[in-house]
């Protein structure tokens, strides 16, 4: 058996948790005997040397304890692995009290203060009907504090599971995202390139760079879930460049952008689909002119996002928003795996006056 394995703890530690509480059950033979005015009974090198090998024992058994709790455990068992858990638990106990005597007796008997004869060894046996008892208690207190142990690191490796999971999903998204935004964008970025290639090659140009830019931006980045905010307002500034002149300047973009803002981390490409989502409803179905405001701000140990349009809005709830739309309903659930229940999501609207979704999120650190 890999002792190492079933170690709950180092050996050095389970010794010096035998000593700790060899002295302190010492102490209370102590001042139990003092308290009935029997102090003349107390033997302190006796006392300490019974509860020392008692306890010292226990910790040299803790990985051959351990198997065992592992291998017949009594919850959720068959009666068949609770009899033989039983059985065994009385066997060590048994064993237990026979060696400790043992390892007391054969070093008295060395020192000549008593001999280790057939008297002495009766004596011996006749007393494990007496300290078998003690000792079946403690071997249950061990159990439990074993098991609380084994539940409570496997609580731990789950969390850290779960964490991994998570932060796989968060990738998975992210890269689901960059797949559906190439084909839904570039379909309209490449007809526009075409048609301005006629009669403006300037802008035709100019577009080919920002897209160039903002593929560049999509297809090398790493699987980071954060990025700064600096560079998803590039990103942000190189989409809505394109559909200012694929809707021939008829957009209009307002950046109201705190610099206190520009090296906070965020999710990488978290507000790409609100500002797709104010195009696509806000705006793409309109004849007149519109507006996209993108503001942040920083508030103390927070940033707040806001992508917000002078649209047709709606009269939908934002739950209704939130089950009928994928953009938002994704950003939504993005916040939620990577920040739990510190960030927030509000979604403002109201038929002719407009779509706004403010994200206040908890300030990262750049090592997240």
């Amino acid at each position: 058996m890999n002792w190492k394995k079933y170690a709950p703890i180092p050996y050095w530690q389970g010794i010096l948790v035998a000593l700790l509480l060899a002295c302190l059950f010492t102490l209370k033979s102590y001042l139990r005997l003092k308290y009935f005015n029997e102090l003349e009974y107390f033997k302190l090198g006796r006392t300490l040397g019974v509860h020392t090998v008692n306890y010292l024992l226990w910790a040299l058994l803790l990985p051959l304890l351990n198997y065992f709790f592992e291998r017949f455990p009594i919850h959720d068992s068959p009666w068949r692995t609770k009899g033989i858990a039983l059985a065994l638990s009385l066997t060590i106990c048994f064993f237990h009290e026979f060696t400790s005597s043992l390892m007391l007796a054969i070093p008295a008997n060395w020192l000549g203060y008593y001999p280790l004869g057939d008297d002495n060894m009766a004596y011996i046996i006749r007393g494990l009907r007496i300290a078998v008892p003690d000792r079946f208690l403690e071997y249950w207190i061990i159990y439990a504090i074993l098991t609380a142990m084994r539940m409570q690191r496997k609580f731990r490796n789950k969390e850290l599971e779960l964490v991994k999971v998570e932060n796989q999903l968060s990738s998975a998204r992210l890269n689901a995202l960059r797949l559906q935004l190439q084909p839904h964008f570039l379909f309209n970025t490449l007809n526009t390139i075409s048609s301005l290639m006629e009669i403006n090659v300037n802008a035709a140009q100019k577009v080919v760079s920002r897209l160039g830019g903002l593929l560049r931006f999509v297809l090398d980045k790493d699987e980071r879930n954060f990025i700064p905010l600096r560079e998803e307002l590039e990103f942000v500034r190189n989409y809505l460049d394109i559909e200012q002149t694929r809707f021939n300047d008829r957009l209009s973009v307002q950046y109201d952008i705190d610099d206190a803002t520009q090296e906070i981390w965020v999710p990488h490409l978290i507000l790409q689909p609100l500002v797709e989502n104010a195009i696509k409803h806000g705006f793409s179905n309109r004849s007149n002119d519109g507006k996209i405001e993108v503001i942040t701000r920083k508030l103390d140990d927070k940033v707040e996002m806001v992508i917000r349009d002078d649209g047709c809005g709606t009269d939908l709830s934002p739950e209704e928003l939130l089950r009928a739309g994928i953009g938002l309903s994704n950003v939504k659930k993005r916040l939620e795996l990577l920040y739990g229940e510190t960030a927030e999501m509000e979604i403002t609207t109201r038929p002719e006056e407009g779509f706004s979704v403010c994200i206040l999120l908890p300030i990262k650190r750049p090592e997240a």
